[in-house]
C-alpha cells in the first residue's frame, strides 16, 4: 500500500519542482520580452523612444498579469487544514506554486510598490489571487500577508509596516497549520506586530506595536490591545476591552466585555475574567506578578 502510494505521489513532486523554473521563466521572462521587442521594432528613433517610455509600464503590468494569472491554476490548494510540507503532498505541493507566484511579486520591491500605489493594478492583483474582501485598507511593502483567499481585511483597517499577518504557520513538526484570519473593518494592525493563522478582530479595535496575537485568538469590537502584549493562543477578549500594555494573556484565557487588563498584568491559562472585579482579585493576588513556571510536553 506504501509502494503505490509512493508511486502516486513521486510524480506530482517531481512536477511541482519542475513547474518552478518555468514558472520564473514566465513571470519574469515574458514581461521583459513584451516591453523590449516594440523598442526593437520601432520603425525610426522617435517611435523609439516612444516605446520605452512606456516600456517600464508594460513590463510592471504584464508581470503582475502573468504572475496572478499563473497563481489561479493552483488556486484551490489555499484551503484551512493541516498539511506536512512536503512537495508530493496534493495540497502542499500546489500551494507552493501559489506561493511562488505572489512572493515573486511581494519580493520584487519596485513591482509591490507599483502594486500597492496604483489602485487599478492593487484591484487586479489581489483578486488574481484570489482575494475577497474589501480593497479599501492600507498596507505597505514590508507588510507580511499571505494566501489571500483565506485573508479578510474590513474597509479602512489599516496594517502597519513591517507587521505579519498570516493564515498559515510552520511547525517544528514539519507541518503546517492553514486556517483563515479576519480583520474588521477600522482595525488598526500596529508596527511589528504578529498575527498568527485563525484571528479574528472584530471593528474599530487596535493592537498596539510589537504586540504577539496567538493562533485561533478572538478579539471583539473597539478594543484595545496595547504595545508588546502577549496574547496566547485560543484566547477569548470581548467587545470595549483594554489589555495594558506588555500583559500577558494565557492559554485559553477569557476577558468578558468592557474589561481592562492593567498594564505587565499576567492572566493565567483558561482563566477567566468576566467583570473588573475579577480583574481586581487576579492583582491583589501577588503571585500573579511571579507565577510558577510550567512546562507543556
Amino acid at each position: 500500500m506504501s509502494i503505490g502510494k509512493q508511486r502516486n505521489f513521486v510524480p506530482r513532486g517531481m512536477m511541482i519542482r519542475a513547474l518552478v523554473p518555468v514558472y520564473l521563466g514566465l513571470i519574469a521572462g515574458a514581461p521583459l520580452a513584451m516591453a523590449i521587442l516594440p523598442v526593437v521594432a520601432a520603425p525610426s528613433p522617435s517611435w523609439r523612444i516612444a516605446t520605452l517610455l512606456v516600456a517600464v509600464p508594460i513590463y510592471c503590468a504584464a508581470y503582475v498579469v502573468i504572475a496572478g494569472l499563473l497563481s489561479r491554476l493552483t488556486l484551490r490548494s489555499i484551503v484551512a487544514g493541516k498539511y506536512p510540507r512536503d512537495v508530493s503532498h496534493d495540497i502542499y505541493g500546489p500551494r507552493r506554486l501559489y506561493a511562488l507566484c505572489w512572493t515573486a511579486i511581494y519580493y520584487c520591491a519596485p513591482i509591490y510598490h507599483a502594486v500597492l500605489a496604483v489602485p487599478i493594478l492593487k484591484r487586479a492583483v489581489f483578486r488574481l489571487f484570489g482575494y475577497r474582501g474589501s480593497l479599501n485598507f492600507q498596507t505597505y511593502p514590508d507588510t507580511w500577508i499571505r494566501d489571500l483567499p483565506l485573508l479578510t481585511i474590513g474597509e479602512g483597517a489599516y496594517l502597519s509596516n513591517k507587521a505579519t499577518v498570516s493564515p498559515n504557520m510552520c511547525l517544528r513538526n514539519g507541518k503546517i497549520i492553514v486556517i483563515p484570519v479576519t480583520i474588521g473593518p477600522g482595525t488598526m494592525i500596529g508596527h511589528l506586530t504578529m498575527i498568527a493563522p485563525g484571528v479574528e478582530i472584530g471593528s474599530d479595535s487596535e493592537v498596539g506595536v510589537g504586540a504577539a496575537v496567538g493562533v485561533n485568538v478572538r478579539i471583539g469590537s473597539r478594543t484595545l490591545v496595547d504595545h508588546e502584549v502577549v496574547i496566547d493562543h485560543d484566547v477569548v477578549i470581548g467587545d470595549r476591552c483594554v489589555v495594558g500594555t506588555r500583559a500577558y494573556i494565557g492559554r485559553k484565557a477569557v476577558v468578558g466585555n468592557g474589561v481592562r487588563v492593567p498594564p505587565g498584568a499576567i492572566v493565567p491559562a483558561r482563566c477567566v475574567l468576566a467583570t473588573q472585579l475579577d480583574v481586581e482579585a487576579l492583582t491583589a493576588d501577588v503571585s500573579w506578578r511571579f507565577p510558577a513556571l510550567s512546562l507543556e510536553r
